[in-house]
């Protein structure tokens, strides 16, 4: 499989904000930006979007006089990538050295833990069927 381009946090929060919306446009992610907390001009806005789209990220269609921008990219193939490619890079892909690590530096809940097992349990329990 393809490596995964790296998106920067504000990448990934204009994608967030597109995986969630269609047709998005440019003020629509400024203001939602700006209700993030994060106040940007509209350049730097279509900035961002031009970048994503080079990366393969967002598609771009005209409607009247402006473009509006969706997905190119489902949220669920990005995290599946990025979880391979982190895997791989940082882990020498090792999903028990991953799981470790997370257990080690208590980065997961005892509410998440409990979801893990049962996650596990009911993959399990497929897996005999």
């Amino acid at each position: 499989m393809k490596k995964t381009p790296l998106l920067t946090e504000l990448e990934l929060e204009l994608m967030q904000i597109i995986w969630a919306n269609d047709d998005v446009s440019v003020e629509f992610l400024r203001q939602q930006l700006a209700d993030n907390g994060r106040p940007l001009a509209l350049p730097s806005i279509r900035t961002m979007l031009s970048i994503l789209k080079k990366k393969g990220f967002v598609s771009r269609r005209q409607v009247s006089r402006a473009y509006v921008y969706n997905a190119a990219i489902a949220a669920d193939d990005f995290q599946q990538n990025f979880i391979r490619d982190a895997l791989n890079r940082a882990f020498s892909g090792s999903a028990t050295g991953l799981f470790t690590a997370l257990l080690n530096r208590d980065l997961v809940s005892e509410s998440e833990l409990k979801q893990i097992k049962a996650m596990i349990s009911d993959y399990e329990g497929d897996q005999k069927k």
